[in-house]
């Protein structure tokens, strides 16, 4: 047995908690699947330890803006 997610879990995961996920192909032509900000805290919110999922959301955002300079 693995614990290997697949992305048909990842993405069945989503569905099941309502989490809109999108499908790109970045500029390497890798398809990804994205999720937004409000659905990764959904996401956070599930885990089996909201509070750490949530700081880690936080913390993925800030330096998600940081790079970007927003």
């Amino acid at each position: 047995m693995t614990d290997d997610l697949t992305d048909a879990d990842a993405k069945a995961i989503c569905a099941a908690l309502g989490v809109n996920t999108k499908t790109i192909t970045d500029t390497f032509g890798r398809t990804l699947t994205v999720i937004d900000e409000a659905g990764m805290r959904t996401l956070a919110a599930h885990s089996k330890n909201p509070a750490r999922g949530a700081a880690l959301v936080d913390q993925i955002m800030a330096a998600a803006r940081d790079a970007h300079g927003r």
